[in-house]
């Protein structure tokens, strides 16, 4: 992922966990935010504190990050 994709998708990240307070919501938010970005639609989020994953994604397009005692997948498809 680019550093400025990257960053874009952290801000996003946080942003949720300070409007949202259930994970589903904050996925939700991080979702709605990376389908409005210049990169277009088709973005996924999983947000948890554990979960297994094994996802299909776009070249660079896939970011894990981890927010207090959460983790958080991003990863645009199609």
């Amino acid at each position: 992922m680019t550093e400025e994709l990257k960053k874009m998708v952290v801000e996003t990240v946080q942003e949720g966990f300070m409007k949202a307070e259930r994970p589903s919501e904050v996925a939700k938010y991080i979702r709605q935010k990376c389908d409005e970005s210049p990169e277009g639609k088709f973005w996924n989020v999983v947000v948890g504190r554990d979960y297994g994953s094994d996802v299909t994604h776009m070249a660079k397009r896939y970011v894990s990050i981890r927010f207090r005692d959460m983790f958080v997948l991003v990863w645009k498809s199609g």
